[in-house]
């Protein structure tokens, strides 16, 4: 039997370890923990007994994650309607491809800057990056409020708002693996429950007040809602970046390392993608590329597919309240599923499940073209694709140490951040001009192209996990 010591009390069971550290007592660790494996033979780079995984102060992070993503995915969420009030008020004689660069670009820098920003959490904690975040996407929706030029919502919306999301998201996301390790998914998922809400408050809101106070008033006040949200978020976060990095120096690793290098030297080091040299990682990026890819597409312009098909502008936007409404149990039902049966397992069913939703209720013509059936469409996808995109971190987390979790998952929506520079406009230029039905129904072809690649790479990235066996994983 192993004992536990520390200066006043030993521990026969590794799991009273917490109690201890929750009461302030330092508590040295064995080395033998860094290789250890769970029950079902799956090697833990992590000792699970080193996180919380519950308590006041743990929950207490997921409320102020979830508070937190209402603000920073808000918006995200909320594209289409933008989208479709810019195209026909706004920029009325510039081009559906041209119009979609500023959600692009937007959507490049939300998630492609996650690289700067991952590592900047791994660093120096959850705060600065969420003050610095904070300050540029409040900034950046202030200053959109003025546009009228395509080059004026590139500069606010696009670069500054996205610049501000990238550094909310990651230390919103990467916090919570600080404090949970065994329902790490099913957290992530609840948390990510916030974007969804935001997702449903924003479409709202701009439907309710465009016609009434008009464009910029109306972002204005989303911008002020979206500053008090953020606000609540860094006052509840808090990281254990301390105590991680203190019991991987512990275990051997290099503490010159981990706690000299500069920021500077940390951003060089995540842009190194020797990672995707572990096949099983590689496929679980092209999983979320693919379907990220086909999210935003999705997102985006579902409501002016509606338009196109008959639906006045204002129902168009309810599109994205069921969408997001939807969402909400799809982060939170897959995630208990994932922590029970395995999260790679319940990756790959989920993003089948998309694929099936695009090619059976969205694709065929003439069903899809019906309002309802698209409003169906919503649900469906809806509940999937919110899983889709938290399960996949929740994956890389399961297969990385947590100190590196941030640059990982920096890594991972680095790649993503492509797919969502080139989605939009690509999706546009497959439309057209004149924003025929027929240009639409070919959108919907390439998404559930774009889809199905996702389910294949899911499936890919788990075999290489575990194989063919039909296991917890």
């Amino acid at each position: 039997m192993v004992l536990y010591e520390s200066k006043e009390h030993e521990v026969d069971n590794p799991n009273d370890f917490k109690d201890f550290e929750s009461k302030g007592l330092e508590v040295e660790k064995p080395n033998d923990f860094k290789d250890s494996e769970s029950d079902d033979g799956i090697v833990l780079l992590d000792d699970p007994n080193l996180f919380p995984d519950g308590g006041l102060r743990a929950y207490t992070v997921v409320v102020g994650a979830f508070i937190g993503f209402i603000g920073t995915l808000g918006f995200v969420n909320s594209l289409g309607v933008l989208q479709t009030y810019i195209t026909t008020n706004i920029l009325t004689s510039t081009s559906e491809s041209k119009i979609g660069w500023i959600f692009s670009i937007y959507g490049f820098l939300s998630f492609g800057m996650t690289l700067i920003s991952g590592p900047v959490f791994d660093r120096l904690g959850c705060k600065i990056p969420l003050l610095v975040g904070l300050i540029m996407q409040t900034t950046g929706f202030m200053c959109m409020s003025l546009s009228t030029e395509l080059y004026q919502f590139i500069l606010s919306f696009s670069i500054l708002g996205g610049l501000g999301t990238s550094f909310t998201f990651a230390p919103l996301l990467g916090c919570i693996s600080h404090w949970f390790y065994r329902n790490r998914a099913q957290v992530v998922g609840l948390a990510y429950v916030g974007g969804a809400i935001g997702g449903i408050i924003f479409p709202l809101l701009f439907r309710s007040l465009l016609p009434k106070v008009g464009f910029g008033w109306t972002i204005r006040i989303g911008a002020f809602m979206v500053f008090g949200f953020l606000m609540t978020g860094f006052l509840l976060v808090a990281d254990r970046k301390a105590i991680i990095q203190k019991s991987h120096v512990k275990n051997g690793e290099d503490k010159e390392s981990i706690q000299k290098d500069n920021i500077t030297t940390e951003i060089l080091k995540s842009i190194d993608f020797r990672v995707f040299k572990d096949p099983i990682y590689s496929g679980l990026v092209l999983a979320l590329l693919f379907n990220g890819f086909a999210f935003l597409i999705t997102l985006t312009y579902m409501p002016s597919y509606a338009v196109a098909n008959g639906a006045n502008q204002n129902s168009s936007y309810l599109l994205l309240v069921v969408f997001n409404s939807m969402s909400i149990p799809g982060r939170i039902i897959p995630g208990i599923f994932a922590d029970r049966y395995g999260r790679f397992n319940t990756l790959c069913i989920i993003a089948t499940t998309s694929t099936i939703a695009f090619c059976i209720i969205w694709l065929p013509p003439p069903i899809g073209h019906k309002t309802v059936s698209i409003y169906i469409f919503a649900g469906v996808y809806g509940f999937t694709s919110g899983s889709v995109l938290s399960l996949t971190p929740a994956c890389i987390g399961q297969i990385c140490k947590t100190k590196d979790f941030g640059k990982r998952a920096g890594t991972a929506f680095f790649i993503l951040s492509f797919g969502d520079l080139f989605g939009v406009p690509i999706g546009g230029a497959i439309i057209g001009k004149n924003e025929s039905v027929s240009g639409f129904d070919h959108l919907v072809i390439f998404i559930s192209v774009l889809s199905f690649l996702g389910a294949v790479s899911a499936y890919v990235s788990r075999y290489l996990y575990r194989g063919f066996k039909l296991v917890k994983v």
